[in-house]
């Protein structure tokens, strides 16, 4: 008897681990489908979102630069930064695909890492925003949003998306 609950266990197991994996390749597969302009998401995120600072767009070099990204990844992106006064900043990114989406995450993850350590003890209440970062992956684009809020952010980043 023991021996047949193992093994209904384990069947229970492989299925639950099939499923999963069917509905993460779909989600996958639809993610692919998604088409964005970056710099209509970039501007539709800093109009309708509220902001302690001034945000202003940066270049593609510049912006490049502070992610430390380069052409061969990033295909279109747009950027706005904050005056430094705040950590609030909003990229979304267009990649080459394939690997370049997680190659742009990382460098995303890592800025908003490096902003922590910067920010810490110059501004600590920016900690909150850099402690919960969107950063979201719809397809081939990356989008990264320090804001207050992350639902609003979310909101408008499903609407562009058409999800």
């Amino acid at each position: 008897m023991k021996l047949l609950r193992k093994l209904l266990a384990a069947a229970l197991s492989c299925a639950l681990v099939l499923v999963c994996a069917a509905c993460s390749q779909q989600a996958e597969q639809a993610g692919a489908d998604v088409s964005l302009d970056p710099a209509a998401l970039a501007d539709s995120l800093a109009s309708g979102l509220t902001f302690q600072d001034q945000l202003t767009p940066l270049d593609g070099d510049a912006a490049m630069n502070i992610y430390g990204l380069d052409n061969t990844s990033v295909v279109q992106l747009k950027v706005y930064v904050s005056t430094g006064a705040t950590a609030e900043e909003i990229a979304v990114i267009e990649t080459a695909g394939g690997d370049a989406a997680e190659t742009v995450k990382a460098a995303l993850e890592k800025r908003v890492e490096d902003q922590k350590l910067a920010f810490e003890s110059y501004q600590p209440r920016e900690m909150t925003k850099l402690g919960d970062p969107l950063i979201e992956t719809r397809g081939k684009y990356v989008i990264l949003c320090l804001s207050d809020d992350n639902e609003a952010a979310r909101a408008l980043i499903d609407e562009a998306a058409g999800a």
